[in-house]
């Protein structure tokens, strides 16, 4: 059933999918093939069988037979309940089918002169779109600050199918031709990034000069949940046979949150777009990604960390430790009443505050506003 929320004066249709619902189904998908495996070994190892002379041979070519037959099996099922989740959770969007993408999910632009001395680039989330920007453009906009949100490659689609195939090769290439294509226009270029996008940030930042870096939450250090993942991708043969068997994932219900969206408000926790489910190929592509980010290789004027207090998705005390460690100077800005997406969180309208004040370069460290904790300039 769909409700009706509003977020500041815009007012949308959001519907509330029951994540726990395709988590369980999910988990059901891929224990079906497991039981029938568990079953059917005993049954061809107990069963006398007289087609062949050695019996030995003919079970253990059973047993292939049985454990191919359950990969395939677990590999239909878990796409088939993905792609049901994704249309279902995302049909309150607009899909433009002529070109393969939600409408919601468009780049976003704001070009005001061909003399402008800045460009702002915006790099959004693992699995969301430039929507998540879209307070931030209208501040843009009202500052007149020239700046282009693209849709990081295999998001935002209706249909998913680029992000199985897709390599961090990919994404490093579109940052790299987006900046080579804009910077002879603009005299310096600055890069807010996202989560995601931070890390892909930090990545331009090793091999392009930035003006002011501005991280949000950088996906570059992965949680403890996230370990199993990150072994596996260490194996060529493990990370092959898991991403063919399981090919997709839901997105994680931590504890204390309305939705996947790690947000202390509930109304952006829906509002905004996100896979609920995704290819687990785009999730080895972002942990292969966060391992080529060097911190101490980064080309910038000013470095600025900017996280909520309440944030469960990404360990950003350990990126200002690492920092600290690698003598990087950075200033942070910590947002009490926001968890990790402080865009479309409660403190957004101050976090856009403080990067314009960062753009504009009369924001250097100090504490902007009162709920903002221990905002200072570190280099240690």
């Amino acid at each position: 059933m769909k409700k009706k929320t509003k977020i500041g004066n815009r007012v949308t249709l959001g519907r509330k999918p029951s994540m726990r619902t395709v988590r369980w189904i999910h988990r059901l998908a891929v224990s079906i093939p497991v039981y029938c495996l568990l079953i059917g070994i005993p049954i061809i190892l107990t069963v006398e069988i007289e087609l062949l002379k050695d019996e030995r041979i003919l079970r253990l070519v059973l047993l292939i037979i049985l454990l191919i037959f359950c990969c395939v099996l677990t590999r239909g099922i878990v796409i088939k309940v993905g792609m049901y989740a994704i249309k279902k959770t995302l049909s309150d969007f607009t899909p433009d089918r002529l070109i393969n993408r939600f409408k919601e999910c468009s780049p976003k632009v704001g070009y005001f002169g061909p003399k402008q001395d800045q460009l702002v680039l915006c790099f959004h989330g693992f699995t969301s779109s430039p929507m998540e920007f879209e307070f931030l453009a209208d501040r843009l906009r009202k500052e007149r600050i020239d700046f282009y949100a693209p849709l990081i490659q295999g998001f935002g689609q209706i249909r998913q199918d680029m992000l199985f195939k897709l390599f961090k090769e990919d994404w490093f290439r579109e940052i790299i031709d987006i900046y080579d294509l804009l910077t002879p226009r603009y005299k310096r270029i600055s890069v807010v990034g996202h989560s995601m996008g931070g890390m892909l940030a930090c990545f331009l930042a090793q091999n392009r000069p930035i003006e002011n870096l501005i991280l949000s939450a950088p996906a570059i250090f992965p949680q403890k949940r996230e370990n199993l993942y990150a072994w596996a991708i260490k194996s060529r043969m493990l990370h092959a046979v898991l991403s063919w068997t399981v090919p997709m994932f839901p997105k994680p219900l931590r504890g204390g949150r309305y939705a996947p969206a790690d947000t202390l408000d509930e109304e952006s926790a829906y509002r905004y777009f996100q896979y609920l489910v995704a290819p687990i190929r785009s999730m080895f592509g972002m942990l292969e990604a966060q391992a080529m980010v060097d911190l101490e290789k980064l080309n910038f004027t000013s470095l600025s960390l900017l996280y909520g207090a309440h944030d469960i998705t990404v360990d950003n005390i350990a990126i200002e430790r690492h920092l600290k460690r690698k003598g990087v100077p950075f200033q942070r800005f910590v947002f009490e009443n926001t968890a990790h997406n402080i865009f479309v969180d409660n403190d957004r309208f101050r976090v856009n505050s403080t990067i314009m004040g960062i753009l504009q370069g009369n924001q250097s460290g100090s504490n902007p506003f009162p709920n903002s904790i221990d905002s200072r300039s570190v280099h240690e």
